[in-house]
């Protein structure tokens, strides 16, 4: 009579004491590697240089260019916690020709809580909710995400345009943290306006005619030298 095939799962032979610290030591190493990965990304064990020197970089960016000037206005606290900015400027700029007004804000800081944090989380801090999707425009070799934002109230909502960038060059990244993998730091632009305006008789985006103009200013001032 044929034996019948046992049922009971045959067991893998022990791994012998050298192969076990081995792996071991493989497994704490990885762990190791992506502790220190993480803490290089954020900072953990202070400011770097290199990120100083580019968060200083943004007094340069100049306050008045072609018919645009401008007045400083605060950061939210709350915002610059979230992104942990080591560097910012917050201004609203008006075009002395057309009368229209938009907001500027422009952080640097470490590459990995700069490139996390986008809008949809940035924003539901002060109360508002994305309508819809953000949308991608293009403006020369630059590329922006716009989106409107609404805290569903009487408020009228916000239209938020928002990029990143290492090089003075802005790009509306879909996964920015992994596009942005290897940069020390990293910028991001958020240009603003109250749809409060968009009843009032204007012409044109006030965004992109501001944008068009301030992008290669912004290059320039942010660039090393």
């Amino acid at each position: 009579m044929p034996r019948r095939p046992s049922s009971r799962p045959v067991s893998s032979p022990p791994l012998s004491r050298g192969a076990a610290g081995v792996l071991v030591v493989i497994v704490l190493g990885g762990l190791v590697a992506a502790a220190v990965f993480e803490g290089v990304l954020s900072n953990r064990w202070g400011v770097p240089e290199d990120l100083k020197a580019a968060a200083a970089r943004l007094d340069r960016v100049p306050p008045a260019f072609g018919d645009w000037t401008s007045v400083e206005v605060p950061v939210d606290r709350k915002i610059l916690e979230r992104a942990e900015a080591v560097g910012s400027v917050s201004r609203v700029y008006r075009n002395q020709k057309s009368g229209s007004s938009v907001t500027v804000m422009v952080l640097c800081g470490p590459t990995g809580p700069i490139a996390s944090h986008t809008p949809d989380v940035c924003y539901a801090g002060l109360g508002y909710k994305m309508q819809g999707g953000e949308v991608k425009k293009t403006l020369g070799d630059a590329t922006y995400w716009t989106a409107r934002f609404d805290k569903g109230d009487a408020d009228p909502g916000l239209e938020v345009n928002w990029a990143w960038g290492a090089d003075g060059t802005w790009h509306a990244a879909a996964t920015p943290r992994l596009d942005f993998t290897g940069h020390a730091y990293l910028y991001k632009i958020y240009a603003t306006r109250s749809l409060a305006a968009a009843g009032t008789a204007q012409t044109g985006d006030p965004v992109h005619e501001l944008l068009t103009e301030f992008l290669p200013v912004l290059r320039t001032a942010l660039g090393p030298g």
